[in-house]
């Protein structure tokens, strides 16, 4: 018998609904011009260094389908938008033994004005600019290790729509 196809709906990115996962960063009108701490940034291995990473992406075309999803045991992990246009962040809650409940996933059309970092341990897919093309940075502690990140290969790919 055929697993049910997964259908994940976009919904406007915002701090509360994604608060299981991470925290939402933007800058909002009458916030003071600085707000330290605004992300919280873990690593737990002593030996991992910071990356600091630019990539760049080419836009995803709604409906899309995504098959591999990843998660960093041992670090948070900061995405934030360069070229300021919008783009989606698609997670999954996890059970008891840390597996991903891929039915219950979130997917989120987030503004170019926000960035998001995921909170260790979160499973979610890779980024994937809208519209245009996207330039991110990307913030995580390695050390080299496979212990740096996990994928786990999807029995039944996941659909996003707007």
């Amino acid at each position: 018998m055929d697993s049910p196809a997964i259908v994940l709906t976009l919904r406007p990115l915002e701090a509360e609904a994604f608060a299981p996962f991470g925290q939402v960063l933007a800058w909002r009108e009458g916030e003071h011009p600085r707000r330290n701490y605004a992300a919280a940034l873990f690593n737990d291995r002593p030996a991992a260094k910071p990356n600091l990473r630019v990539q760049r992406t080419q836009p995803t075309t709604l409906p899309c389908s995504i098959a591999l999803i990843e998660r960093h045991r041992h670090s948070s992990q900061l995405f934030a938008p360069l070229s300021g246009g919008p783009y989606f962040v698609i997670v999954f809650p996890s059970d008891a033994n840390g597996d991903p409940i891929v039915a219950e996933g979130i997917a989120f059309a987030a503004r170019g004005d926000q960035a998001v970092n995921y909170s260790r341990d979160t499973w979610h897919s890779g980024f994937m600019a809208r519209e245009r093309p996207g330039t991110f940075l990307m913030l995580r502690w390695e050390d080299g290790t496979p212990g740096d990140e996990e994928f786990l290969t999807l029995d039944v790919p996941v659909t996003i729509r707007g």
